[in-house]
């Protein structure tokens, strides 16, 4: 077994990054998601000066080029102190959306390797446990209890 131990872990460590790289690949694709939702929902190209094309064309141009912090400059410019519960309402929703990516991906790893460890865990032998002998009781080992000794 010790020979397939690098092998194993060769192949679980090349397993984990192909995982890591699609949880990262997806949760850009969240967080992109979340940045057009929150700008359709508030409607922030009404506060673009001098745009006049579509606003999905402004979202999603926006949703690409502008970060977090630059979209909640505009939603606390249009709606003054209430853009606070509003930032953390995001926050909140974009942290719960990548979380879900990550235990997602935590899952798909661990799955597939605790199957066959818990499938050799099963079919393993184990020895039967051991008997203790039974309590002899104490008048067969007290000298005061046995016969006298034959004298010759």
């Amino acid at each position: 077994m010790t020979r397939w131990k690098p092998l194993l872990f060769v192949l679980f460590s090349g397993y984990a990054a192909v995982l890591a790289w699609h949880a990262f690949e997806r949760i850009g694709v969240v967080s992109l998601e979340a940045r057009a939702r929150l700008i359709e929902e508030h409607r922030l190209w009404e506060l673009q000066p001098g745009f006049r094309g579509k606003p999905e064309n402004w979202t999603r141009l926006a949703a690409r080029l502008l970060n977090d912090r630059q979209l909640m400059t505009r939603i606390t410019a249009k709606y003054g102190p209430a853009g606070e519960q509003i930032e953390l309402d995001y926050r909140r929703d974009v942290a719960i959306a990548q979380a879900e990516v990550v235990v997602t991906a935590v899952f798909v790893f661990v799955l597939p390797l605790s199957i066959p460890y818990g499938i050799i865990l099963l079919t393993r032998r184990r020895p039967p446990p051991a008997t203790a002998a039974p309590p002899r009781p104490s008048s067969l080992d007290d000298p005061r209890y046995k016969p006298p000794p034959e004298k010759d």
